[in-house]
């Protein structure tokens, strides 16, 4: 028969008992490591939330920076009023690069010029001025040669603060550079009414200097831009890494290395996939990144677009994640050396029970309650294990007020350096390591949650045995229990690196603080309370005043009204205008008398409410004295007017004549008094007289005038009632705010006189040597060609060179008359429409023979198919004489070629040679009669110095423009310009 084990066999005892323990330490130990992975997931997660505040601060901390900047700059007088000049010259029809707008951009340049080198020390990247809705950029100091390109509807941002009138701020993207911008919009006056005309921009980078935020935050961080984002903005191409498997972004800057390695090896995460946490590993050391999407001011319209950049950070965790893996062997080890513990004693506890049967019910009822035990611990720890990473703890204040630990986790030992047990036997411990000056704080926070029986969070100070002094975070939930005592369940948590963060924005704040001391002025903030007391007043006050501005904020020892001057005091009433600008004198420290110029905004919350004035007071002592000398400045230019060479007529809006200098007295024989406040229509014969005022007020409806800035001829008036011919040139000026009109005026009568006499005398020669010239010609070509005999070879050569002369002579004389006729309007047009291709070629089959005389190639080059109205043979004399001219000097083997192309509603045709060029001492004389440049070589090549003077006549008959593009040594390229049509 088989032996049947009873039940208490040991075997059978010692084998169940071994699955059982193996089963329950098996669980404990996996519920604990699930813990832990819990604790060291909500660790990162806590060290990436932090990184990505910091990263969002440091980009908000630049933001305000540039909204501030923005604000004050825009207040500034100087800055106002050129823009306002630069407003008003724009209306007035001044060209973006003429000299008017040149001199406004110059002014406003010397003006912001130490601002903006102070504020690029600082890490500044844009510093803009724009004018219109359309966002025309006036000055960029970033950039001070680009100018006149409208903008706004590329910039939403800068778009909506020129449209609503109102501040606008955030990460947006410019045409050389993205960053947090501040744009301020400007106004044609100081009425918060009136029109908006332009705006001020103020830039920063992204981010601050990586290197700098890197170091105080202790990790590596890395920037990517989008790339796309910016090639659509971007005047030229976006600089940048292109990182392996990041098709579309570019790394702009990096502080360390590892993040060149992860991208090769495309361990990053996509940018697209937002905020993102990944252990990466480089170098054999384990690093904790955190990816911080970057959104735009245009995300807020549309959530579902791309962030515009990706801040990355990474931090060595390795010797924590190293502690992490130690302390799950640890972890592991401890359960296993349990379990051979336990299954030790329970092999001496089945022999115990094998041999004393007795004691095994009364062993096994006490197992089981230690099993129960057990159970309800564990259930307890799981509980506490799921809240946040840190010191996880449960505390119990009687209701006798006495306070003991029920549980605390390892993690006192990096908090308080104080093991759990010492902590559970002795909750004192707890509350003396806390700052003394952070324990009332600390009270009152455990009685509030107490009492409201919920969740709390509070901060405070500890004094770590071995850190020192570190901030900590407390997040915890009370509940009542039955016998009157409250049980809080919480974990304590290390925000030193947060509050580190903290504390380096402050800073910030202060650096910036310093930069605004830098302002030339003082910036103020007062309230609204009956004393109107500081708030704020920046250090500038003290080199204005010699006083500190510590004498002035509340309570200060000094009030700033005392410093005004006695005189100006009942001038400078208090008023409730939001806006106001005004000047005034102080008296300094030193007793001395300054002017200062003050101006103020009110400041409104949503609801209308007013909250305080901002304003900003300067010195404007040197601008006083600057128009003191002004005035000085305009009697001496009265003087210089009253003796210059030529007569000079100023006279006002209305053609009433304000100066009349000595040479105008002279040149229309009335003397100064005479015609001063009389109308400058006393001076001209009819009709101008009549319709003198008629201009005058077409050009104050149209804004522009006929005769201005051009020199004209025509008939004046003198004393004696004598008409005389005189060059006028009228120019429009503003003095005092006024618009003028200055005349300059030149009696021409004798040099018309002079110019009577040379042309009849050219007229007189040319037709008087025409006609036996011809005949010589004529003579000259019958005997070369032999119609009188055979010509002896010695005289062969003579009579050839005296052909040649009498063909260049005759020519001549037909330049002189083409000449003629122009100067005097009797050469005859006959305008056709005709296709501009066949001209062209027309041109080069009839000049080839000249060609092929001096060795050089006709060529037509690029050409485009349009209709032309012009008179062809009129044409064709202009063309013979740019492609004669072009052979003539191109040199032997050259290809000369003929070109068109269109420009706008216009065609420009082009003939470039391969010659020497140009001198530049020759280019403003090219185009005159009988000008050549005056050098051997050219000379050698011949010419009357009359074919571009008429070329010039002919081609402006027929409505265009001729001119020339030439670099000396490298040959000349003269062109022409006509009306154009599509071709029928």
């Amino acid at each position: 028969m088989k032996n049947i084990r009873r039940p208490t066999d040991p075997r059978w005892i010692l084998g169940l008992g071994s699955l059982l323990l193996a089963l329950l330490f098996g669980g404990l130990a996996v519920n604990d490591h699930r813990a832990r992975d819990l604790l060291w997931n909500l660790q990162i997660e806590q060290q990436g939330e932090l990184q990505a505040l910091a990263l969002r601060s440091a980009q908000q901390g630049l933001e305000q920076r540039a909204r501030v900047l923005a604000t004050a700059l825009s207040a500034s007088p100087q800055t106002l009023r050129l823009i306002r000049q630069a407003d008003r010259a724009v209306n007035a029809g001044a060209e973006w690069d003429g000299p008017r707008l040149g001199r406004i951009r110059a002014q406003l340049i010397s003006s912001l010029t130490p601002t903006w080198t102070t504020m690029k020390a600082q890490g500044a990247l844009q510093l803009q001025v724009y004018w219109g809705k359309a966002g025309i950029a006036l000055v960029r100091m970033n950039d001070m040669d680009a100018f006149g390109d409208a903008v706004a509807d590329r910039r939403p941002m800068l778009y909506r603060a020129l449209t609503q009138g109102h501040v606008v701020s955030g990460l947006d993207i410019g045409q050389h550079s993205a960053g947090n911008r501040a744009i301020v919009p400007i106004r044609a006056s100081s009425s918060l009414d009136s029109q908006v005309i332009g705006a001020l921009e103020v830039g920063f980078g992204i981010l601050p200097s990586l290197d700098e935020l890197g170091s105080e935050l202790n990790a590596g961080l890395g920037l990517l831009v989008n790339r796309q984002e910016l090639e659509e903005v971007f005047w030229n191409s976006p600089v940048g890494i292109q990182l392996d498997g990041l098709d579309g972004w570019l790394l702009d800057a990096h502080s360390a290395p590892q993040i060149l390695h992860w991208a090769q090896q495309r361990s990053l995460p996509a940018p697209a996939s937002g905020q993102a946490l990944r252990l990466l590993e480089a170098a054999g050391r384990s690093f904790l990144l955190n990816q911080v999407p970057l959104h735009d001011v245009r995300a807020k319209d549309d959530p579902s677009r791309l962030p515009m950049a990706v801040a990355l950070a990474w931090r060595d965790t390795t010797e924590a994640l190293d502690e992490h893996r130690r302390g799950e062997r640890r972890m592991l080890l401890k359960w296993t050396l349990a379990w051979l513990i336990t299954e030790a004693l329970l092999l001496t506890l089945a022999v115990v029970l094998h041999r004393r049967g007795v004691v095994q019910r009364a062993h096994r009822l006490s197992s089981l309650k230690q099993e129960r035990k057990r159970k309800r611990l564990f259930e307890r720890g799981q509980k506490i294990a799921s809240l946040l990473p840190g010191m996880v703890y449960q505390l119990r204040r009687t209701a006798e007020g006495r306070y003991s630990f029920l549980y605390a986790s390892a993690g006192s030992r990096a908090l308080y350096g104080i093991e759990p047990e010492q902590l559970i036997e002795n909750a004192s411990l707890a509350f003396s390591a806390v700052y003394e000056p952070d324990r009332p704080g600390l009270r009152d926070a455990m009685e509030r949650s107490a009492a409201d029986q919920g969740a709390a969070t509070t901060r405070y100070r500890i004094n770590h045995r071995d850190k020192g002094l570190i901030w900590v975070e407390v997040h915890a939930t009370a509940e009542r229990l039955r016998d009157g005592s409250t049980l809080w369940h919480g974990f304590v948590a290390d925000i030193t690196p947060l509050m580190n963060t903290t504390l380096a924005l402050t800073e910030s704040e202060s650096r910036f603080r310093s930069m605004v001391s830098n302002l030339p002025g003082a910036v103020y903030r007062r309230g609204v309370d009956p004393e109107r007391s500081l708030r704020y007043l920046s250090d500038g006050i003290e080199r204005l005043t010699g006083y500190p501005a510590s004498d002035f904020l509340a309570p200060g020892s000094r009030d700033y009204n005392s410093l005004i001057h006695p005189e100006d005091r009942q001038t400078l009433q208090r008023n409730g205008q939001d806006q106001l600008e005004r000047s005034y004198r102080l008296i300094n420290a030193r007793g001395e008398t300054l002017w200062v110029q003050e101006i103020s905004r009110a400041l409104r919350d949503a609801q209308g409410r007013l909250q305080w004035y901002d304003g900003f007071i300067w010195d404007v002592t040197a601008r006083t004295l600057a128009e003191r000398e002004a005035h000085e400045r305009e009697r001496y230019v009265r003087l210089l007017i009253a003796n210059v060479a030529d007569a000079i007529i100023i006279i006002n809006g209305h053609g009433l004549i304000e100066t009349f200098n000595h040479a105008a007295e002279r040149t229309f024989g009335y003397r100064e008094q005479e015609v001063l406040g009389h109308n400058l229509s006393m001076l001209m014969p009819e009709p101008h007289r009549a319709a003198h005022d008629g201009y005058l007020g077409a050009y104050e409806r149209r804004g522009e005038g006929r005769a201005l800035e051009q020199t004209r001829e025509l008939q004046a008036l003198r004393r004696n009632g004598e008409l005389f011919l005189i060059e006028l040139r009228v120019s429009e000026i503003h003095h005092r705010g006024e618009r003028k009109f200055i005349g300059l005026v030149r009696d021409i009568t004798e040099r018309k006189r002079i110019e009577q006499m040379k042309s009849e005398f050219v007229s007189i020669v040319s037709h008087e040597l025409r006609t036996p010239l011809t005949s010589i010609t004529g003579a000259l070509g019958l005997v070369n060609g032999g119609a009188v005999g055979e010509v002896p070879p010695t005289a062969a050569q003579m009579l050839a060179i005296a052909q040649q002369n009498a063909q260049r002579l005759g020519l001549l004389i037909d330049d002189l008359l083409d000449m003629e006729k122009l100067i005097a309007g009797k050469m005859s047009f006959t305008p056709e429409q005709q296709p501009l291709q066949p001209l062209l070629e027309d041109a080069l089959r009839a000049n080839q023979a000249y060609a092929d005389r001096h060795d050089v190639r006709f060529e037509l080059a690029e050409h485009v198919a349009v209709d032309v109205r012009v008179d062809g043979h009129r044409l064709q004399q202009v063309l013979a004489n740019l492609l004669s001219n072009a052979a003539k000097f191109s040199p032997a083997g050259a290809v000369v070629t003929l070109s068109s192309s269109r420009r706008g509603d216009r065609v420009r045709v082009a003939v470039r040679d391969r010659g020497p060029g140009i001198p530049q001492a020759f280019r403003s004389r090219i185009f005159e009669k009988f000008s050549q440049a005056d050098s051997s070589d050219t000379r050698q090549k011949g010419g009357t110095g009359l074919g571009l003077a008429i070329s010039k006549e002919l081609i402006e008959r027929m409505h265009g423009q001729i001119g020339f593009d030439s670099d000396e040594g490298l040959g000349a390229c003269f062109w022409f310009e006509l009306p154009a049509t599509p071709p029928e």
